[in-house]
């Protein structure tokens, strides 16, 4: 398990590396141009010459925002996939090789995939409900002063709720990487499934939830006017717990998998062959 935490945690680390010394100069010529538009008249071509380098500084910097984002979610992903056929088969006790996960994330990588698009989908619409709702409250709010206390309180139903709905998105990303099921059928079996386990899973999704923000939080405490190196480092360190407070949750619900399965009088379908699939009958079914 510690094998297979630390590969990923590794990728992760590189990336967030490379992107941060690589978006570095971008950043500061995106600042150094800007703040030299107000000192240029806007009727002289040096202020449509910043202009224009601004825009370029600007699309560059998104650019490269976007293959960092790409990235990472693809290392997400995997890791992912690793970490439950890890927490899978420790947990049924069976024997495994670190040189055989490479070969199951090639051959399992479609359904967490899929359900993982049905899942970030669930997720954009529910929190553009929150946004439609706080945009009610602002427009017929009458009091400034408690607009700021009712978003608040808005913002932490939603949260809470959306801990909640995150025991059956959780659970389907498990079941789809487990089993032949995925997508939406992965989302229902996980919520016919998850039966009377949903308040220890509900408070555990409180608990991870409130562990991420906590550390979320300390970068208010952090003086980013400090050297780069410093800056670096603290988001590095992060990064790299909220990525093992994730990987740690992803561990804790595969557990709940067969607790769910049991409580069922159900074994899971694709972990119990592992042990009996050899590398060369793996890469022949590949597609």
């Amino acid at each position: 398990m510690f094998s297979v935490l630390v590969f990923p945690l590794l990728l992760n680390c590189l990336v967030y590396l490379f992107n941060a010394i690589a978006i570095k100069p971008e950043i500061t010529n995106l600042i150094l141009e800007s703040s030299l538009l107000p000192m240029t008249d806007p009727n002289t071509p040096e202020f449509a010459a910043h202009l224009m380098r601004v825009f370029v500084d600007f699309r560059q910097f998104v650019n490269s925002l976007y293959i960092f984002i790409a990235v990472s979610s693809i290392i997400n992903l995997l890791s992912t996939l690793v970490m439950v056929h890890a927490s899978a088969l420790t947990h049924k006790d069976d024997s495994f090789e670190i040189k055989d996960f490479p070969i199951l994330t090639l051959k399992y990588w479609k359904g967490p995939l899929v359900t993982n698009f049905y899942i970030v989908l669930f997720s954009l619409g529910y929190w553009f409900l929150f946004f439609i709702v706080l945009f009610s409250i602002v427009f017929f709010s009458t009091k400034l002063d408690s607009l700021a206390a009712k978003s608040r309180a808005l913002f932490i139903v939603f949260a809470v709720f959306e801990s909640y709905l995150a025991i059956v998105w959780n659970l389907s990303m498990v079941i789809s990487i487990l089993e032949d099921t995925y997508g939406i059928q992965a989302l229902g079996k996980a919520a016919k499934i998850v039966k009377g386990m949903k308040p220890k899973l509900f408070l555990l999704n409180l608990f991870f939830g409130l562990l991420s923000f906590g550390l979320v939080q300390i970068l208010r405490l952090v003086d980013w006017s400090s050297s780069f190196s410093v800056t670096l480092t603290t988001g590095l360190v992060l990064m790299s717990s909220v990525f093992v407070v994730r990987m740690f949750q992803l561990v804790t619900y595969t557990v709940a998998y067969f607790q769910c399965k049991s409580l069922q009088g159900q074994d899971s379908l694709r972990d119990v062959e592992y042990t009996k699939l050899s590398s060369t009958t793996l890469m022949g079914g590949l597609p």
